[in-house]
């Protein structure tokens, strides 16, 4: 009977001991998990910018459109030289522009990346006495590096934007989700 004791005692503190190794790798294998979720969220930045102050108001078909002043650019992705943003992480993006348009003109435009177009639209003023702002938003999913820019299309001659200290012609765009793939 002591014999049995004794191997029953020896089971019992085998079996405690073998839990409580598995409690110390359920905690250490939880630790890992939170490290490994604090660095991919911490890996996920903000990508935002707004630029305005279009530098050509009367754009020719096919040229792109320049917004010269960045009134923020979170991550430096908006280049207001060349007017393309460009991606610094794979993901699903949202964009918006507003043209402010002449009375009585009109001009076609298209948001681009280098994929292709992701948007393609016209602006026009009916005729009023004054030219009215339009505002055009897209999404879209893009890969790290990728471009997006706005072109001009077709337009009527003249002077077709307007701009003064109470209109903003602008571009925006903001990452809202990163996408791993």
């Amino acid at each position: 009977m002591s014999k049995k004791v004794n191997r029953i005692q020896e089971d019992w503190e085998k079996t405690m001991k073998e839990l409580n190794d598995a409690k110390a790798d359920s905690r250490k294998a939880l630790e890992e998990i939170k490290d490994k979720a604090e660095s991919l969220l911490s890996t996920v930045q903000a990508v935002a910018f707004l630029a305005h102050n279009i530098k050509n108001t009367a754009p020719s078909n096919g040229e792109t459109m320049v917004f010269s002043t960045k009134h923020f650019d979170v991550d430096s992705s908006y280049n207001n030289e060349t007017g393309i943003f460009v991606a610094p992480m794979a993901g699903i993006y949202m964009f918006t522009l507003q043209l402010c348009i002449t009375s009585n003109r009109y001009i076609y435009f298209e948001t681009d990346t280098t994929k292709g177009p992701i948007l393609k639209g016209r602006f026009i003023d009916d005729g009023g006495n004054f030219g009215g702002c339009q505002t055009a938003t897209t999404v879209a999913e893009l890969g790290i590096k990728e471009h997006v820019w706005i072109e001009s299309g077709q337009s009527t001659s003249g002077t077709e934007l307007w701009k003064n200290s109470y209109i903003w012609n602008s571009f925006s765009g903001a990452l809202i989700s990163a996408v791993t793939k």
